[in-house]
């Protein structure tokens, strides 16, 4: 969660002023944090595509964030200075297991780099769909699921409605700020959600501020570290 102060832009207020005006344990929190930044992910790599993004999501599956930064500076430089379509292709599935990926994660980010080369994560094209829309392609793709695809239209298509129902953090805050006395689930925790739209983008950034400042619940691995699996999902991501 990014405070933004004076340099609030006109959603961030409209999402601060909607969330702390509920009758809910969430908006206090809300009303004393002020304005944040909900896409700001603090990523420790430089992402210029869809593609690049996914990437460092494959790579950084069950890492440190220390070991996933590591392996995707080496597939930068192996690829010659940037994740293209082209060049993952004809790498080769030896070649990114080299730089450190496992056989599955040197696999999907092939086949992602196959779907991406035949335009299905063309940014622009992305920007012009619906959630429901990009979701429904994205978790079509082998190796991708729901949080999956969640994440991407948070984090990289900046989209103001999307709820991790699966993260444990954010589950962790609900649990806190609703006093229960057994952890939230993910079924529940996105009924609890309801009264955010259309702003449960924002909802989440301001409960993992919440966890991390007031229950000692802190990030220690990648962005997708906290993401629960969802049951039957077969993604490495």
């Amino acid at each position: 969660m990014t405070r933004t102060g004076k340099r609030a832009t006109e959603e961030q207020c409209a999402a601060a002023g909607y969330l702390g005006s509920l009758d809910d344990s969430l908006a206090p929190w809300v009303r004393s944090a002020g304005p944040i930044d909900a896409y700001e992910t603090h990523l420790p790599v430089e992402v210029r595509s869809p593609l690049e993004w996914f990437a460092f999501a494959v790579t950084s599956r069950q890492l440190s964030r220390a070991s996933a930064v590591a392996i995707h500076h080496r597939l930068v430089e192996h690829l010659g200075g940037s994740i293209t379509a082209e060049q993952v292709v004809s790498a080769g599935e030896q070649a990114l297991r080299d730089v450190g990926l496992s056989h599955q994660k040197a696999e999907t980010l092939r086949v992602l780099a196959r779907h991406a080369g035949d335009g299905l994560l063309d940014p622009g094209l992305l920007a012009t769909m619906t959630d429901a829309e990009v979701r429904a392609r994205l978790e079509a793709l082998p190796g991708l699921g729901p949080s999956s695809a969640q994440r991407f239209l948070l984090h990289y298509l900046h989209r103001p409605d999307v709820f991790l129902a699966h993260d444990l953090t954010v589950r962790q805050a609900i649990t806190a700020l609703d006093r229960l006395d057994h952890a939230i689930t993910p079924k529940a925790a996105e009924r609890r959600s309801e009264p955010w739209r259309p702003y449960r983008s924002y909802a989440t950034s301001y409960l993992w501020g919440y966890a991390w400042e007031h229950h000692g619940v802190t990030p220690k691995r990648t962005a997708w570290s906290n993401v629960s699996r969802v049951p039957g999902e077969k993604g490495v991501i």
